[in-house]
Order: C-alpha cells, then structure tokens, then sequence
C-alpha cells in the first residue's frame, strides 16, 4: 500500500515507512505526544520542509525528539525560562504558528522550534484552553474582554470593539514592508 504524506511530500509503502529505521524512529516519536497533539505535530513538522524537497526521516526524528520531552514533561525551559506548558499550551501554540503561516508571516521553511517555544511561553490557560473556548470566541467573532493577539511572537490587546481575527486582519493590511507586525500595531493602535 503506498501512501504520501500531505506535510512532508514523500511517498512509499506502508511497510517501508514503519520497517526503514530512520522512518520507523520518526513515526514513533510523532506518535509519543498526548494524542490530541499527535494530527498537529504532523502538521507542525511539514512546516520544516525545504522548498521542492522532501523533509528527511532522520531530521523529522530530530526535530521531534527536541520538542517532545517538553511536550510530555508539561513544562517547557527555553530562553532561561521554565514555564508550564500542558497539552493545552503546545495545542494552541502550534495553531498559532500554522495562523502565522496561513497569514503569510512566517518565513518558511523553519529551522528551529524558537517561535513556538516563545509563543508557548505566552501561553494563559484563562484565556486559552485545549478546546480554545475563549480563544476561539475571540478569534471568530466573539469580543472577549482582555482577548489579545499574537504578533511577532508578542501579546497585544486586541483593537477596542475588535476580535482577534479583525485585528490580525487590520494589522496584516496595515503593515509596511520591512516593518513587523508588531510595529505595525504599534503604530496604529490609536486609531482604534
């Protein structure tokens, strides 16, 4: 049975994928998170994948095996900071960044995992859950007080009167070229 995978772009045989050792190393370590964050780290994972290439078993395992023991530890040491990271944390931190990517910010392919590290920092379990409650009523529609946006990997309130999705929106059609989206907001953020 041959298989491709959307992320990574390889094609091969079941048997093959599971019995390569570089392959079975890989799809091991993606399998060793809590399962809920097992469909995101896949897609998290294509998101280091070279241009017009396909992403190689050994640095799938790699970059795996440098974000899991965090993942399954609940805590996350980056930056000389440890800060609690449950499921909930790396579930939304990893949307975030695929946001990042759909929105056109993120320079892609990645070589670290720095920018999820950073927003999995940023992680607030009252404003952010696993189900993304909060999270997702402020990002769809739905004004939350104290609701804030992710911008270069920083927190910013949203706009008065604006959900997160609108005030993403406002900032990505309001930033310069050359200038982040952080100062973007900066700048604009009086006229809202």
């Amino acid at each position: 049975m041959k298989t491709r995978c959307h992320n990574c772009g390889t094609t091969a045989s079941l048997d093959l994928l599971v019995s390569t050792n570089a392959a079975g190393r890989a799809f091991a370590e993606a399998f060793n998170v809590p399962a809920p964050l097992a469909p995101l780290m896949l897609k998290y994972l294509g998101l280091f994948r070279p241009a017009n290439r396909e992403l190689a078993f050994g640095r799938a395992t790699t970059l795996l095996s440098e974000v899991n023991p965090f993942v399954n530890a609940g805590k996350l040491t980056f930056d000389r900071q440890t800060t609690d990271a449950p499921v909930g944390a790396w579930s939304w931190g990893i949307n975030q960044v695929l946001a990042a990517r759909d929105a056109g910010t993120l320079k892609l392919p990645l070589t670290t995992h720095n920018y999820l590290y950073r927003i999995v920092q940023g992680y607030d379990h009252r404003k952010h859950s696993v189900e993304g409650d909060e999270a997702a009523k402020a990002w769809s529609g739905t004004t939350t007080s104290g609701a804030t946006v992710m911008l270069n990997g920083l927190r910013k309130p949203v706009l008065a009167g604006k959900t997160q999705r609108e005030t993403w929106d406002i900032v990505m059609q309001e930033q310069n070229p050359g200038e982040t989206a952080d100062e973007a907001y900066e700048r604009i953020k009086e006229k809202y």
